[in-house]
């Protein structure tokens, strides 16, 4: 489809193809709605409601500090009410705007057929499939930070006065993707390659920094009027992380050397990224030997902040790694799928009539099965059924912290259900109910190995008496008991 358009129909067409890849996408994505999460997701939930009358001290702090997520999801909340599409509403819309603004990325830097590729593929790309629905950071804080790139190279290539302004409205969207979450500050890295590449400073680039210094000043005043603390986000960040290394050893990465390896192990291992990152290299490996100079401001992207995710500090202080997760890849996703796109249009004849079509097939089978396979899905249900029965209990009843986050969730933080927290010992405990969420409690211990549940939460007593079961799967099942 993409070769055989001459450059008329590319004109006539675009509008019409781009707009029919966009409805693909929206499509894949809420065919493969995911919902609301069980961990990070009820955090910045729980603080869009309460943002109002300031941050909850007992939260977790670097979450709810994201102010660029909290705000849009609180005006989600006020138009559509509590619910898990209200929810992940901000984040689907940027997923969406990536595949367009990829789009505009290709025809800027290379034609529009390469931007049609690149949207299309990115349309499918697992990764983006599977967070778009999910209430996240990741997706939106990379558009947004993306958006900021391409104002500054529409501005660099464009190189008219009047696109001055736009270096400081690429600080501006650089530092809203900040607001959502701080590994975006990272795209520094691009920008000072990119500066040594070109070797020469304009005035216009201080136009940038000056942008996210406005966001940043914009982010204090509004800390100091929740906290009191000018610094709170940046204070609350690395207390967490310090608190993170102690408590478990930083999720491995922090054994040596192999915590070294976690990305490239992920890379390698993970089927949201792995086919397409396989080509992705590849394509890098061609245009370096083939000395695709255009190509090269996309590798200073893609390699500079993959390398110092892998190995570099998200602490000032000490060195902490980041913690190797697949989403966190969200920041190079699109040069990462410009690159693979631009290697796939190509112009030699196995390009053409082999390696693209078999490369197009394999993605999209593969990734569209990956997608189908995640059991990531709709985690709320099993308790989504037994709060009506919960609701109906004459006594106290008591389970996880996190199940009782997400039944406040459920609920729309009206909570009727008469729900403690499991005290530290049960043997005292008579006449009251004992919620047992089999899988809630497995996925808290491996999130903190010095998670400490009663005893009798493994071993129920025999004189417990089931009275209510949900799930089919007894490794995942909620299990309510009644202590006589």
């Amino acid at each position: 489809m993409f070769n055989k358009l001459n450059e008329k129909n590319i004109f006539d067409n675009t509008k019409l193809l781009l707009l029919i890849i966009v409805l693909f996408g929206l499509t894949l994505r809420l065919i493969f709605f995911s919902g609301m999460g069980t961990s990070d997701s009820l955090t910045y939930s729980k603080t869009a409601h309460t943002i109002d009358n300031g941050i909850d001290p007992d939260s977790t702090l670097t979450l709810s500090t994201r102010l660029g997520l909290i705000y849009p999801t609180r005006l989600s909340y006020k138009l559509f009410g509590i619910n898990d599409f209200s929810s992940v509403l901000f984040i689907l819309l940027t997923s969406i705007g990536s595949i367009i603004l990829i789009f505009y990325f290709g025809k800027l830097l290379f034609n529009e057929r390469i931007g049609l590729m690149a949207a299309f593929l990115l349309s499918f790309f697992p990764l983006n499939v599977v967070y778009s629905t999910k209430l996240l950071s990741d997706l939106p804080s990379a558009f947004f930070m993306a958006l900021g790139v391409y104002i500054f190279l529409y501005s660099e290539i464009k190189s008219k006065l009047k696109y001055r302004i736009n270096y400081f409205l690429s600080g501006i969207f650089i530092g809203i993707g900040y607001l959502i979450r701080e590994s975006v500050l990272l795209i520094a890295l691009f920008f000072i390659i990119y500066i040594l590449y070109k070797r020469k400073i304009k005035k216009e680039y201080f136009l940038v920094p000056l942008g996210i210094l406005v966001i940043f000043i914009i982010e204090s005043f509004i800390f100091l009027q929740l906290t009191g603390d000018l610094l709170f986000r940046t204070h609350a960040s690395q207390q967490y992380l310090a608190e993170a290394m102690v408590a478990h050893n930083y999720f491995g990465r922090l054994d040596f050397p192999q915590g070294l390896f976690h990305y490239p192990y992920i890379i390698l291992t993970n089927n949201l990224v792995t086919l397409f990152y396989i080509l992705i290299f590849i394509a890098i490996v061609c245009c370096i030997i083939n000395k695709k100079r255009e190509t090269y401001i996309l590798m200073f992207w893609f390699l500079a902040l993959l390398i110092y995710l892998s190995f570099g500090s998200a602490s000032f202080t000490q060195y902490i790694p980041f913690v190797a997760k697949d989403r966190y890849l969200s920041i190079i996703t699109i040069p990462g799928i410009l690159l693979l796109a631009h290697f796939l249009m190509g112009k030699k004849d196995v390009i053409k009539r082999i390696i693209m079509p078999l490369s197009l097939l394999v993605l999209l089978l593969t990734s569209i099965g990956f997608v189908y396979m995640r059991e990531d899905r709709s985690l709320l249900n099993n308790l989504r059924e037994i709060q009506p029965f919960l609701e109906e209990i004459d006594k106290i009843a008591f389970i996880d912290p996190r199940s009782l986050e997400v039944l406040n969730y459920i609920s729309s933080y009206k909570n009727q259900t008469n729900l403690e927290e499991y005290p530290a010992d049960l043997t005292t405990i008579k006449d009251a109910y004992i919620v047992i969420n089999k899988e809630m409690i497995r996925n808290l211990r491996e999130a903190d190995l010095n998670k400490i549940f009663p005893a009798e939460i493994n071993n129920p007593p025999k004189t417990w008496i089931i009275i209510k079961e949900i799930g089919k799967n007894n490794k995942n099942k909620i299990v309510v008991y009644y202590i006589p």
